[in-house]
């Protein structure tokens, strides 16, 4: 039920969803639906919660570590491999991307809040990854989430660049090399300069 709930919330958003909609596209009946969610908003939670459980599980982060630390690649190489799981992961569900932000950010305050913590996860999952495989004693906790914090905000753009369909192998190449550049040069080259963190971590 949660399935066909997320198959019909991303055809149709959350407004014209209807719950004899779901129903129907589970080949349940009505009651049947209402004896396990009591509204559409309760089966909304256990949509994003699907819809994270997706996500999460596709992009996997740790094992993205591994792969990296593995083949003895550059620590920046996993803003490349994180992307490029982030751009096959949006190839391969464009709609997860919407019910994850724009779509849950919409029905009420409380979403709203859950997709904020989603972010905020997200980014200090994305710095611990970085300070696990990079140990540098010169760059501070705090350089690490705002790495982080700033993949996360670019990958919104990126993501943006493949639903309207612009986004070609070349172009997401470029893309992901300048994510690198920010990261590398900008945030840890401040860090090298300075022996101080950057403003605004």
């Amino acid at each position: 039920m949660i399935e066909s709930a997320y198959a019909v919330l991303t055809e149709k958003g959350y407004e014209r969803t209807l719950m004899s909609d779901v129903a129907r596209h589970a080949h349940v009946s009505n009651g049947t639906l209402y004896r396990y969610f009591e509204s559409k908003r309760e089966l909304v939670d256990r949509i994003f919660d699907y819809a994270v459980a997706k996500a999460l599980k596709a992009l996997s982060v740790d094992t993205v570590v591994d792969e990296v630390a593995a083949a003895d690649r550059d620590p920046m190489e996993l803003i490349t491999a994180f992307g490029s799981r982030l751009f096959a992961l949006v190839d391969e569900d464009p709609a997860i991307i919407r019910v994850l932000t724009v779509e849950s950010s919409a029905i009420d305050a409380e979403l709203r809040w859950r997709v904020i913590g989603l972010l905020g996860m997200l980014d200090a999952g994305i710095g611990q990854m970085f300070e696990r495989f990079v140990p540098r004693d010169d760059v501070g906790n705090d350089v690490w989430k705002l790495v982080g914090r700033t993949i996360v905000g670019m990958a919104g753009p990126g993501m943006a660049m493949s639903l309207v369909g612009d986004g070609s192998a070349a172009k997401r190449a470029e893309f992901l090399s300048m994510m690198r550049s920010i990261a590398a040069d900008g945030l840890l080259g401040k860090a090298d300069e300075d022996g101080q963190e950057p403003d605004g971590a």
